[in-house]
């Protein structure tokens, strides 16, 4: 077992930059690559100020990054989070666990110590979807 995660992150604006500063407070967890379609997203900004992979096209993050333990979507786009799992099926990738958006705003609000839920911007985005 590895003593290091390798974390992508696909949406890097009011959900994805909390959660991307609280990642880049840890020295176990590489973060190997932020997506963002909005190439001036904050957490865009951020990543590339840090030197890190950053795109406007998730899934040439998914092709370039091969070694990705943990995914985390929270882009509330359905049609990406399919296109991420046909992605990973056609690749035959049975290795990268896809962290939902409502487990990232678990995440911040403990991480952070919120008394509330971070709020979704996202109240579509439920499960794994179809």
């Amino acid at each position: 077992m590895t003593n290091t995660l390798n974390v992508a992150l696909i949406g890097a604006g009011r959900t994805g930059t909390p959660l991307l500063k609280e990642l880049l407070k840890y020295r176990y967890i590489k973060l190997v690559g932020v997506a963002d379609r909005k190439a001036t997203a904050p957490g865009i900004k951020l990543a590339a100020r840090k030197k890190i992979y950053t795109t406007t096209d998730p899934m040439d993050l998914l092709r370039k990054k091969k070694k990705i333990d943990i995914l985390i979507d929270v882009t509330g786009d359905v049609k990406l989070k399919k296109g991420i799992k046909d992605l990973f099926a056609k690749s035959k990738n049975s290795k990268t666990i896809i962290m939902h958006e409502l487990i990232a705003r678990l995440f911040i609000s403990v991480s952070t110590r919120k008394s509330s839920l971070t709020p979704s911007f996202h109240p579509r985005d439920i499960g794994i979807g179809k």
